[in-house]
């Protein structure tokens, strides 16, 4: 096992921590709603249809249920009809998942498709038509999408298809998609799934010992 080069600041510090700063300096991203709500609506004019599959796909995994299949292929769907499906998970599993809030999901077969298509529409009824088709015994259908789209209208055909197909669907957009990265602090993997290049900003937390530095020197004042 290779050593590590020594450090005199190193060895200094761990003979007399009491002498250093124990703050934590961190440069954290900065996204802004606004800035990624642009980036999703632009998906498509920037070749970024695969990228936004495999976003979706994690975020699925973060904020419905874990328990998902990689993707099937190079933009999803391929032969098994569907870009990613639930696998069964052990009940003494699923109830210490920590992502995700689908517990139904461990013994269920839930089907996903994601899609950048501004035709939303269309692409929801023949993924959706598919997913019946494939006789699996789905419960559910997720349809994550990158469009805005009206809740009077995701409403209207989310009816509409469960009365046609027997199939609890559900329609996730543009809105849900922001909701969910800025409420859980998912910044970190809307950067990495789409390649975002954002600024950062240097954010110091301070460690007990500066606390306790700053309160002795006020109390000289």
């Amino acid at each position: 096992m290779e050593s590590k080069p020594y450090s005199p600041k190193e060895f200094l510090r761990a003979r007399r921590p009491e002498k250093f700063s124990d703050s934590l300096v961190e440069q954290n991203p900065v996204l802004d709603r606004s800035i990624l709500e642009y980036q999703l609506d632009s998906i498509t004019s920037r070749k970024q249809e695969v990228n936004f599959e495999a976003f979706a796909h994690r975020l699925a995994e973060r904020t419905i249920c874990p328990n998902l299949l990689p993707q099937t292929g190079p933009t999803g769907g391929g032969d098994s009809k569907v870009d990613t499906e639930t696998y069964p998970v052990a009940d003494s599993l699923s109830t210490i998942w920590y992502e995700g809030i689908g517990r139904e999901a461990a013994s269920e077969r839930w089907a996903f498709a994601f899609s950048a298509k501004k035709q939303w529409q269309a692409k929801v009824r023949d993924d959706v038509k598919k997913i019946s088709e494939t006789k699996r015994g789905y419960k559910k259908a997720f349809f994550i999408s990158n469009q805005f789209i009206r809740d009077q209208s995701r409403a209207k055909i989310e009816d509409e298809l469960r009365m046609k197909y027997k199939l609890d669907v559900r329609i996730l957009d543009r809105t849900w998609i922001l909701d969910k990265i800025f409420e859980n602090k998912l910044e970190e993997l809307v950067i990495e799934k789409l390649s975002l290049e954002i600024s950062t900003r240097r954010e110091t937390q301070k460690g007990p010992l500066d606390i306790q530095r700053e309160r002795e020197l006020l109390s000289f004042h």
